[in-house]
């Protein structure tokens, strides 16, 4: 993506974690919410699963900046530690959450997501690790649109269409975000290499006849 894409995508998805957060983790500030019936089950799990995923959430797009790395490549490995670590408590706590809480319907669905966002972030790790710096920046576009699905599921469920659909609506929404997510980070990479025209072959040159004939 180049820099005004890349700045305005980030904007746009910034006001929608901003929208998503109010109108689904506000009633958590009210002790008498009914929320809290709710996830009274798994509250000890559901803290360190939202507060990781949200460090991992918000720190990640920083992570994007070639400016931040370029002035401190020593905050970027700090804030790269915190997202992995985010993710790596976030992700595995997500599946017990949704066995708890349900539907049955998205328990699959949440054991992809949390292992996509593991494998991806693992290889990133990996590659960063062997040095392997663009393999690492490849590995982490496709880490971070599994982070992105908490929010995209519940910005496009709070639209009223969708949400009056019930529990096909809400199972529809996370698997067709899920599949994005596998597949969308992979065309963003090579959109460019798909788009670049061949370079033109130029016809052969044809061989002088003594050479020809000396070559025979």
């Amino acid at each position: 993506m180049t820099f005004r894409t890349k700045h305005v995508f980030f904007a746009v998805f910034g006001l929608l974690t901003l929208l998503v957060f109010y109108l689904y983790e506000t009633p958590f500030l009210d002790p008498k919410s009914p929320v809290w019936q709710h996830v009274e089950p798994v509250k000890w799990m559901l803290l360190p699963h939202g507060v990781a995923g949200a460090v991992a959430l918000l720190l990640a797009p920083f992570q994007f900046s070639a400016r931040l790395r370029r002035r401190s490549m020593r905050l970027h490995r700090v804030l790269g530690r915190l997202y992995v670590a985010g993710a790596f408590i976030s992700a595995p706590l997500a599946v017990p959450v949704a066995i708890i809480l349900g539907p049955p319907t998205l328990v699959m669905a949440a054991t992809i997501q949390s292992c996509g966002w593991i494998v991806t972030t693992a290889l990133a790790l990996y590659a960063i690790r062997r040095g392997d710096i663009r393999q690492h920046q490849e590995w982490m576009i496709r880490s971070y649109p599994f982070a992105m699905v908490f929010v995209l599921a519940r910005a496009v469920l709070a639209i009223p269409a969708v949400r009056g659909l019930g529990e096909v609506g809400f199972v529809s929404v996370v698997w067709s975000l899920i599949a994005a997510a596998c597949f969308v980070p992979s065309l963003v990479i090579s959109w460019r290499a798909l788009l670049r025209r061949a370079p033109a072959q130029s016809a052969p040159r044809a061989v002088p006849t003594k050479t020809a004939r000396a070559a025979a």
